[in-house]
């Protein structure tokens, strides 16, 4: 088995007092008893004393098992403590790096709304009926069209466009202008 020193104090602590009480009645029973007895006595004492140490050199060595296998655990642990703060800080850096380009690509946005809004929009045409006078707007009559057609879309009657434009019939020519009414 083995001894540490720390062990070894322990049984001599322990088996001192019961030495010396032990030695102070051994002394008694030599006056008054027989050898035997002292030896007797003795052998115990020394079975006891070897017992308690063996007991402790247990106790220690279960102590120490729990101590390395406790000093396993932590080893474990700093190591998993370790890959943890390993991983975090590569999260951290991916985290950096996905908002680096985010912010680029908000830029290069931000850059095309700039060229957009600094470009001049194109012109667009919106076609206005031609007006004669403030009274009237010109229609050009366009293939299948009809003066109730015509009437309906400007919200006039048949009878207004023919007499703004001197019809005698209500018969059309694709191209010809009529003067539309306003109301």
């Amino acid at each position: 088995m083995r001894f540490s020193v720390i062990s070894l104090f322990a049984a001599a602590a322990l088996a001192a007092p019961l030495v010396s009480a032990q030695t102070a009645q051994a002394s008694a029973s030599a006056s008054t008893g027989s050898r035997r007895d002292i030896v007797s006595y003795v052998e115990e004492l020394a079975g006891n004393t070897a017992a308690q140490l063996r007991a402790v050199q247990d106790e220690n060595a279960e102590l120490e098992t729990r101590v390395i296998e406790l000093e396993r655990k932590i080893a474990s642990l700093q190591e998993t403590n370790q890959k943890l703060l390993n991983e975090i800080a590569s999260v951290k850096r991916q985290s950096a790096a996905d908002a680096d380009a985010r912010e680029a690509q908000m830029k290069a946005i931000l850059s095309k709304i700039d060229k957009l809004a600094a470009t001049p929009a194109p012109a667009t045409t919106v076609p206005t009926p031609v007006s004669v006078a403030d009274d009237y707007d010109i229609y050009e009559v366009q293939k299948g069209a009809t003066l109730s057609v015509i009437a309906k879309a400007y919200n006039v009657t048949v009878q207004d466009i023919k007499k703004a434009n001197n019809l005698k019939s209500d018969m059309l020519q694709v191209g010809q202008k009529l003067k539309i009414p306003r109301k």
